[in-house]
């Protein structure tokens, strides 16, 4: 008898060891599909036929496009709930060590890709990943924290964010003057990075103020993902979750009559609607492929989701080859990749769905190259 307890006991910790180690699939999934999306808008940024869904917001307001870049700054607070835990047995100073290494190569990275499109006297500072380097360092932090404490540290920084562009003037503009062009958040920009480092005379979208409601929604995300990791795998979790996303939506609507939802300031409404949208797509993705482990219609995204760093760099490094002329028509004009392709396309199916199928071709080829990637057993990442 003793050694069938001991057997049943082994084999207990086993599947329970099992368990904890089982890759979250919806979370490659989201994060594929957020990379997917990424590329997939970048894509048709240049073209004037674009559907305004797909563009952003000229200033307030929401859009498809308008949701890309923060639902994977939320997937990178989640993921970070599950990376410290894997490295929970390293020594502090190997995790810390491997965790600022990435934040520097991610933030070095992105400004390179600046440089690629001008004169380094002239290259832009903030971007994509130089704010996610950036954000997920200031959160990082709370990454073995309770979810009470990572959502009272993201509310504070939400508040303060709010009480600096409706509390805090500058010369020539009044305190709680939102326009465009004209605000506290583009002069701070100015004033720091001057015009030769932000995207242009008006400041910069991912600038210096964006850090802080960034890091709140990578926050966010990371409370999702401790949320998951302590508590059990069921429909009260899920119903949880389902709840805290819908109160973060509503509170960001509610705010947004106080604070618009503006993308290029990272308004506090915008994180909340963020938050709030990316919380009850990750919960439904959570439930139906993690719990119920139903036929994963997504599965096409996973590949994406595990080289994703890789593939957006390359993504945007080939957009240069991609814009460069290599073709002549028969009036011997040169074209480029993106003439050809748009060309065809638009007479073929329209302007605007022309352009639409274009970026969906685009997303097509790095989803073969990640497919390919995936098949060699190749992971790229930092």
């Amino acid at each position: 008898m003793g050694e069938n307890v001991n057997t049943n006991s082994t084999n207990s910790t086993v599947k329970t060891n099992a368990v904890k180690k089982r890759r979250v699939i919806s979370l490659d999934v989201f994060r594929g599909l957020a990379v997917a999306a990424m590329i997939f808008v970048n894509a048709m940024a240049f073209s004037e036929f674009t559907p305004g869904i797909f563009e952003h917001a000229t200033w307030n307001g929401l859009t498809f496009a308008d949701l890309v870049f923060p639902s994977f700054l939320f997937i990178v607070g989640v993921s970070m709930a599950y990376s410290f835990a894997a490295r929970s047995k390293n020594s502090k100073r190997d995790l810390w060590g491997h965790f600022l290494f990435r934040v520097g190569a991610l933030f070095t990275i992105g400004v390179a890709l600046n440089w690629f499109t001008s004169d380094f006297s002239m290259v832009r500072i903030p971007g994509v990943l130089q704010l996610i380097a950036l954000a997920s360092l200031f959160a990082s932090p709370m990454a073995r924290f309770k979810p009470r404490w990572i959502l009272l540290v993201a509310g504070v920084l939400l508040l303060i964010h709010g009480f600096i562009l409706l509390g805090v003037g500058a010369p020539g503009i009044p305190a709680g003057t939102l326009e465009k062009g004209n605000n506290i958040d583009d002069w701070i920009d100015i004033q720091v990075l001057t015009v030769n480092h932000t995207i242009d005379a008006n400041g910069d979208p991912e600038g210096i103020l964006s850090i802080i409601t960034a890091t709140a929604l990578v926050l966010l995300g990371l409370c999702v993902g401790r949320t998951l990791q302590l508590r059990k795998h069921n429909l009260k979790t899920i119903g949880i979750l389902l709840a805290g996303g819908a109160i973060s939506l509503l509170l960001g609507l509610a705010l947004s009559q106080i604070l618009p939802i503006n993308k290029q300031l990272w308004t506090s409404s915008f994180i909340l609607v963020c938050a709030g949208i990316g919380t009850l797509f990750l919960t439904i993705l959570f439930w139906y492929l993690d719990i119920k482990r139903l036929p994963n219609v997504l599965f096409w995204a996973i590949p994406m989701g595990l080289n994703a760093l890789i593939i957006y760099i390359l993504s945007i490094v080939c957009t240069i080859p991609m814009h460069m002329d290599f073709f002549t028509n028969f009036g011997e004009i040169p074209l480029s990749f993106y003439d050809v392709t748009t060309m065809y396309f638009m007479q073929v199916l329209g302007s605007s769905a022309g352009i639409v199928a274009y970026g969906l071709l685009v997303v097509l080829i790095w989803l073969t190259v990640a497919s390919i990637m995936n098949w060699r057993r190749i992971y790229i990442k930092l």
